[in-house]
């Protein structure tokens, strides 16, 4: 094994920034999280011009053996400063795809602007990796984003599965997105950039505290850190960590049960569970059905109609209503397709 002192001095780089530690710790995610040995499969990396997603792009192109991909999507929010994102991106490297969307004016009614945002993109590098031929995706979050969304869940209230926060990978209509930087803080990356002087794109709307994710970045997680514990963000990411493997037996339990429950219709087996076992099932049945995810309150009050031994009508949400009938629980959107 070469030495520390060997790193150190090798182009002025700190040995724990050095492209042996980050080749191990690439390597060592990758096994983790199921994504290597890659056997020359494509790696679609998605790339905003930010420091975490250059960063991303930077370690695949050394260190990964299959063909890389990146893709770019403008979402057309912040005008001119989109644009040079985008320019950016394609002049960083090559086999760049560049997706011009409009967010604003794909936006549903009532979606905020970030979530239409997100939704948007997920769908358009989904469907940019099978036209590609990419089973894997890979996108920047790192170990920031990880603390900043378990607290952000846990202050808006939340169980077990916003309780994880950012997931290691996550399946979107037959393909896989991993997240290997979850491991990584957010100044460690752009440190990695640093020493190599390789720059990045910063978004100006990181900087306004208007929108929560910001506020909590910017203005909550400093002063907890200050006043509470210098090591919050480590402990809230190690905590989502923690919950992780708790809400994989839940999803397996969900899962087991919903199969059992016929698709969660058997109101006379649904009343054999208690009522933490008929909430599984709801939000199970809610996700396959992809409805708005209903939280623990409302769930817990259905369960409680499901045990009753009259009937009931539940709105699920606006236009979609959950029935008891003849033993059964129906779902009926406001078309009346019944489920």
């Amino acid at each position: 094994m070469r030495s520390t002192e060997c790193f150190t001095m090798q182009n002025n780089i700190p040995y724990e920034l050095s492209d042996y530690v980050l080749e191990k710790y690439f390597h060592e995610t990758g096994i983790k999280q199921g994504w290597l040995p890659e056997n020359n499969k494509c790696a679609l990396i998605a790339v905003s011009g930010g420091g975490d997603s250059i960063a991303l792009l930077w370690l695949f192109k050394k260190f990964y053996r299959g063909p890389v991909l990146t893709i770019h999507i403008n979402h057309g929010i912040r005008g001119q400063e989109s644009d040079e994102d985008a320019e950016f991106v394609k002049n960083f490297t090559d086999n760049v795809i560049v997706k011009n969307v409009k967010v604003p004016e794909e936006r549903l009614k009532g979606e905020s602007i970030e979530a239409a945002a997100r939704r948007i993109r997920l769908n358009e590098i989904c469907n940019e990796a099978k036209n590609f031929g990419c089973e894997c995706v890979f996108l920047g979050h790192n170990r920031d984003d990880l603390a900043e969304t378990v607290l952000f869940n846990l202050l808006r209230g939340t169980g077990i599965r916003g309780a994880v926060g950012i997931t290691e990978s996550t399946d979107l209509d037959g393909i896989k997105f991993y997240r290997p930087l979850l491991g990584l803080r957010r100044e460690f990356l752009r440190e990695i950039l640093r020493v190599r002087n390789i720059s990045w794109r910063e978004d100006s709307t990181n900087n306004d505290a208007k929108y929560t994710r910001n506020f909590i970045r910017l203005k909550l997680l400093p002063e907890i850190e200050k006043h509470i514990n210098s090591s919050a963000i480590e402990h809230l990411a190690t905590f989502g960590e923690d919950m992780r493997s708790i809400r994989d037996n839940e999803d397996a339990l969900s899962t087991e049960l919903f199969e059992r429950s016929q698709g969660g219709q058997d109101r006379k087996f649904l009343r054999t569970l208690n009522e933490n076992e008929i909430a599984l099932v709801i939000r199970e049945a809610g996700r396959r059905l992809k409805l708005k995810t209903l939280d623990r309150g409302r769930a817990n009050e259905l369960a409680k109609l499901i045990l009753a031994p009259k009937s009931f009508i539940f709105q699920w949400c606006k236009g979609v209503t959950i029935t008891s009938k003849n033993g059964k629980i129906i779902f009926t959107d406001k078309r009346g397709n019944e489920n």
